[in-house]
């Protein structure tokens, strides 16, 4: 569970914070997700400006936020591929989409800030 101090350094620069705090921040976030994955918990991992990672019943996906998506391929590349394919199209969300939109579970762990939080799952339809 070493953290390369090459990578953290590297973090750290990126973020304008001191090495020691996103070490931390990496340590606690690591621990508290193997906490809730080692005791059959499921989890949303929520990645600022990218997406949720949600890890369901051992089952593991990624929802991307839209406006991370056609910033890394460009809004016209995302036109022409994701919105043809629906398999593509079920892993693109709004940001700011509520988590417990998208899942059933009520345990979610917010990255960076590594704190838990309990969600209302949605009613049944």
């Amino acid at each position: 569970e070493n953290l390369d101090p090459l990578q953290t350094f590297a973090v750290a620069a990126v973020l304008r914070l001191p090495r020691r705090r996103v070490e931390g921040a990496l340590q606690a976030t690591m621990s508290l997700l193997s906490q809730c994955l080692g005791t059959g918990e499921d989890v949303a991992l929520v990645l600022r400006d990218i997406g949720v990672l949600l890890v369901e019943k051992r089952k593991v996906q990624m929802r991307f936020y839209h406006d991370f998506l056609e910033a890394v391929s460009g809004k016209e590349n995302l036109e022409k591929g994701v919105f043809k394919i629906q398999e593509l199209l079920d892993m693109v969300v709004p940001q700011g989409v509520p988590v417990a939109a998208l899942t059933s579970f009520g345990s979610v762990i917010v990255f960076p800030e590594f704190k838990r939080e309990m969600v209302q799952a949605p009613l049944p339809r």
